[in-house]
């Protein structure tokens, strides 16, 4: 009896579940919301400037793909807190909605390592691609006057066209730190 009390206590202690969390911190799971769509986790930072040069672009591409994917903002650091959350979401103009990622678990399933960077999973969850958002930055100081490739606007028509997305490509941007 006190091990399955352990067990139960173990189970849905903070420390041993691993979820995203909603910003009331409730545990989250985008790919259940999104009732068979598929979904695209755009990772961000309210403290990277990269991050935040594309918040039009992402709201753009958000709303012109609203009706058939579902968008989820995630914030992968650990100290982010949901109050500095709806704080960058209100400066920046997203209408997007947004999880908490402190323990990279949505890191880990969609394979990012800088922001920002975005994943595309079809509706059965499988990730199809994961990177850069376009080629505006070449490298850190490096933009272009105007991205010349589209990478997440080409993976978002290949997942609900069902072609081939093209090839990931690594995002340039502020790394997420702690990553395992």
């Amino acid at each position: 009896m006190a091990t399955a009390l352990l067990l139960l206590a173990l189970s849905t202690s903070g420390a041993a579940q691993k979820t995203a969390l909603h910003l009331d911190g409730t545990p989250a799971d985008p790919f259940l919301a999104a009732s068979g769509k598929p979904v695209v986790l755009v990772f961000v930072r309210a403290d990277c400037p990269i991050s935040n040069r594309y918040a039009p672009l992402i709201q753009r591409i958000s709303s012109q793909y609203a009706a058939k994917v579902t968008f989820w903002l995630v914030y992968p650091s650990r100290t982010a807190s949901a109050g500095k959350i709806r704080q960058h979401e209100f400066q920046y103009g997203y209408k997007l909605p947004a999880l908490r990622d402190p323990q990279h678990v949505l890191v880990a399933q969609a394979k990012v390592q800088v922001t920002p960077e975005a994943a595309v999973f079809d509706a059965s969850r499988r990730l199809l691609y994961h990177g850069r958002i376009d080629n505006m930055y070449e490298d850190f100081g490096r933009a272009r006057r105007a991205a010349t490739t589209h990478e997440l606007d080409d993976a978002i028509q290949a997942v609900l066209s069902g072609k081939t997305p093209p090839p990931n490509t690594p995002g340039v941007g502020c790394f997420i730190s702690d990553l395992q």
